[in-house]
């Protein structure tokens, strides 16, 4: 598999919806990193969120809602167009050395029509980072125009297999949780997981949980590591997967 393509996949271990808070980026600060979108506060009480790999582009918009109780809530719209993504996994490279679906993931033989997906999530945090802050998240993702995409053509591996499902099945529904602490004037600890219910398709469900070690450096740099242990169904059987989490953020 080339080495572009492996960097492809892990852009999907923070994508969608990893569990973050409630909390909007202050205006004007910008955030991004090795494996996570492009993030901006705006001036509106809104954060902008722009996938940095073009060739699965997407757009979410959170919003601040109104307190619930002691719960900070928000709300996160995303728009998502996988079909330029999806065609270079096919991989021109297998055709030109007599084998179409040579370091392919996904054969030559299926059609991958023009999709749009979009996603809705609700996210309520409560406490503080110092004492500890939960946040709770819900989400539902629909996609049209699927019709002529083949249920075989899926990529049936840990992480994407879920998060692309729901061009497979039209409909997927989410949550997750995450709790933050700070442990040191520098270091802080993250614990979080997410489901994916997938009704009606060939692998139901999918479950992951990370814990990462966290170092602020300064307000300019941001560096995460850890691990995330990937549980699921897929349409070949239930499998279980450990794979290293490790990602470097700016932010100004």
């Amino acid at each position: 598999m080339k080495i572009a393509q492996i960097l492809f996949l892990f852009s999907f271990i923070s994508a969608q919806w990893s569990s973050d808070s409630a909390y909007l980026l202050e205006k004007n600060r910008k955030e991004f990193g090795i494996f996570t979108p492009f993030k901006m506060g705006m001036n509106n009480g809104s954060e902008l969120s722009i996938n940095k790999f073009l060739l699965m582009p997407s757009l979410s918009l959170k919003q601040e809602m109104s307190m619930y109780k002691s719960w900070k809530m928000a709300r996160k719209f995303r728009v998502e167009y996988p079909t330029p993504g999806l065609k270079w996994l096919q991989s021109p490279l297998g055709g030109e050395m007599g084998d179409p679906n040579m370091f392919s993931l996904i054969s030559t033989q299926f059609t991958i029509p023009h999709m749009l997906s979009f996603f809705t999530e609700f996210i309520g945090t409560k406490g503080s980072v110092k004492s500890g802050q939960l946040s709770l998240s819900v989400a539902t993702g629909i996609a049209l125009n699927t019709k002529d995409l083949s249920n075989d053509a899926t990529i049936d591996l840990p992480i994407i297999y879920p998060r692309l499902s729901v061009y497979y099945n039209d409909f997927v529904i989410g949550s997750g949780a995450e709790y933050l602490r700070q442990i040191s004037n520098r270091f802080y600890y993250l614990i979080d997981y997410d489901m994916y219910l997938m009704p009606g398709s060939a692998g139901r469900y999918a479950f992951e949980q990370q814990s990462l070690l966290v170092w602020h450096k300064s307000s300019r740099i941001n560096l995460s590591f850890g691990y995330k242990l990937i549980a699921g169904e897929y349409p070949y059987g239930g499998q279980a997967h450990l794979l290293p989490n490790i990602n470097l953020k700016f932010g100004w």
